[in-house]
């Protein structure tokens, strides 16, 4: 049989002995703080540092996935752990872009603390981070590239939109007075479900093509199929009725939130909780104590959201849908130091 090389061993140790994710949630999680500091500070440097602590725990992040490439030969999307470290490396690298744009100090805050969660996430939940030998189906190194990845990458868009909508609705619930700063979130909210919108529908459409090298068939109502395309068409409903005015930036971030739940559905419901189709190879077992406590938490949010929303109302709170087309992205301060 096939022994890995020494190179290959070694990188294997330096990976079990450093422990990058566990190292790069610890300064994702200084990098939130910080930016929470900044978002009420003026100065520069609470900010600057920040991005350097973020920018560390991606660095890291970025080093966990390189091993694990090195040590596998493949891309790092063959199980539910690496996804899930991958989802989070994406939703970093998004949310890195945007306030490089921006600067509004939303994304760092939101992507840091998404990285956070979801590193710990990985860690806590029963994935198995071993490192296996692909099945048959899975040993195209150029589909895992073009279509896992893509669809991976999407989730971590629609994971910051959520972050984002979750931040808007904490300022909507205890400190409705700061509508500038919930308008400028919704907007994200809408952008990053765009990009999440672009992302799934190409992978998507990827999948059927491997599908149909694979399995003789383009598409064929799989349930890790049927669910991508819920997914998908849930978000466009989302998108047009913002577009056309039927939802306010109020409905907006409260769909990007009930919307990731589709996600999670096909992303960890197809694979840990239905357990059938032809995408066996993802299938698992555990976590659905952590899953079924994040779904009641979100049920107890979206209550207090609505009740808020029946005795406060959008208008008052400055989020209603007195806009009747998208949001404009705010641009970025003229004043605001630059990361790079």
């Amino acid at each position: 049989g096939d022994y890995p090389s020494e190179k290959v061993l070694g990188y294997e140790i330096q990976y079990n002995a450093f422990k990058p994710f566990r190292k790069a949630w610890e300064f994702l999680l200084l990098g939130a703080i910080l930016f929470g500091v900044a978002m009420g500070v003026s100065g520069r440097y609470v900010y600057l540092a920040a991005w350097a602590s973020t920018t560390v725990g991606f660095a890291l992040s970025s080093y966990g996935l390189l091993l694990r490439v090195l040590i596998a030969g493949r891309p790092p999307v063959s199980n539910m752990y690496e996804s899930v470290v991958y989802m989070g490396w994406g939703v970093l690298l998004f949310a890195a872009i945007f306030e490089l744009v921006y600067r509004q100090r939303i994304f760092g805050l939101c992507g840091s603390l998404m990285g956070v969660t979801v590193l710990i996430l990985a860690d806590m939940l029963p994935f198995d981070p071993a490192i296996s030998p692909l099945v048959p189906v899975l040993r195209s190194n150029y589909w895992l590239l073009i279509h896992v990845m893509t669809i991976v990458i999407s989730y971590s868009a629609f994971g910051l939109a959520m972050a984002i909508a979750h931040f808007s609705l904490l300022f909507y619930l205890f400190a409705p007075g700061k509508k500038e700063i919930i308008r400028t979130s919704n907007a994200f909210v809408y952008r990053g479900i765009q990009l999440g919108v672009l992302l799934l529908t190409a992978g998507t459409i990827l999948g059927g093509v491997w599908a149909n090298e694979s399995w003789g068939r383009f598409w064929g109502f799989d349930p890790k199929e049927t669910w991508a395309l819920i997914s998908i068409l849930g978000y466009l409903a989302l998108l047009h009725a913002r577009l056309f005015g039927m939802i306010g930036p109020f409905g907006m971030a409260v769909g990007a939130v009930l919307g990731f739940q589709l996600i999670l559905m096909t992303w960890y419901g197809v694979n840990f909780v239905l357990g059938a189709g032809l995408h066996s190879y993802g299938f698992g077992t555990g976590g659905q104590g952590y899953v079924m406590g994040y779904l009641l938490a979100e049920v107890g949010f979206m209550s207090m959201v609505a009740l808020r929303y029946k005795f406060l109302g959008g208008m008052s709170a400055g989020i209603g849908a007195e806009s009747q087309s998208p949001e404009r992205l705010p641009k970025a301060p003229a004043a605001e130091p630059s990361a790079t």
